[in-house]
């Protein structure tokens, strides 16, 4: 994931009081982080997993899920 997607992805995740967590290849970082976010090196069409523990972590996941179906507003 570019640095603008990590962006767009962290603004969105911290709107919610719920922990968020990415992960790839076994590798667990802050979704609230851009720097965590830019380690994970996620090539385009790579696979991510976003976990949401919270008491609006629902609404998390859909927020983020609706936010990578528009391609974080880039085309």
């Amino acid at each position: 994931m570019h640095a603008r997607a990590a962006a767009s992805f962290v603004k969105v995740a911290q709107q919610f009081k719920s922990r968020i967590v990415l992960e790839r290849n076994g590798q667990n970082v802050d979704g609230n982080s851009i720097l965590d976010i830019l380690t994970l090196a996620c090539p385009y069409g790579g696979e991510l997993t976003i976990k949401a523990e919270g008491t609006d972590a629902t609404a998390a996941l859909q927020a983020l899920e609706t936010l990578i179906e528009n391609k974080f507003g880039e085309e």
